[in-house]
């Protein structure tokens, strides 16, 4: 099996965030949810190291900590600069850090 993280937004007013983990189990097409939590309760984004392309990354949530690892450096690129568009977007107050993360991922921006 295979574990998925989606970020979604709501098309209600105001609009809802979350980040949602999911299980794709082999041979299926269908996803199973594991995890959700709602994007204020995001804290902290860990690139974990600025220096090299890697695909480890961390959350860390108020209540919990997930480690990752994408299938690339790219894809891992590519989810942070979503993630952090989408905080910027719809989060008024208490924005998550992003720590350990490569500029070009914050659009050139030294994090």
């Amino acid at each position: 099996f295979m574990f998925f993280i989606i970020c979604s937004v709501t098309n209600k007013k105001p609009a809802q965030a979350s980040i949602t983990k999911v299980k794709q189990f082999e041979g299926s097409t269908s996803f199973v949810r594991r995890t959700q939590w709602m994007l204020e309760q995001l804290r902290q984004v860990n690139g974990i190291d600025p220096n090299r392309d890697s695909p480890e990354f961390d959350l860390i949530f108020e209540n919990a900590f997930d480690q990752w690892v994408a299938n690339t450096a790219s894809e891992k690129c590519t989810f942070f600069q979503v993630l952090h568009h989408t905080c910027q977007r719809y989060l008024t107050d208490k924005k998550p850090e992003f720590i350990n993360c490569q500029s070009k991922i914050m659009g050139g921006k030294s994090v």
